[in-house]
């Protein structure tokens, strides 16, 4: 059984407001993902893609599995 983490819920991972591909130090203030858990939004109004960071995801995914 895993566990979901406010990173997880809101995409945070690959935004293009977080300072690093694990969805850290979000440029609205780092509290803001909680806010969004408190204010019960269902997905954050700043979320923005970033093909970049879900490249790196991926690149390390596929060197953990070999």
């Amino acid at each position: 059984m895993s566990t979901a983490c406010v990173q997880d819920i809101y995409k945070c991972a690959t935004c293009k407001s977080a300072a690093d591909e694990h969805g850290r130090g979000c440029k609205y203030g780092l509290l803001f993902p909680l806010l969004l858990v408190i204010t019960e939004q269902p997905n954050c109004k700043n979320y923005e893609f970033d093909m970049e960071k879900a490249r790196l995801q991926l690149k390390k995914l596929e060197e953990s599995k070999t």
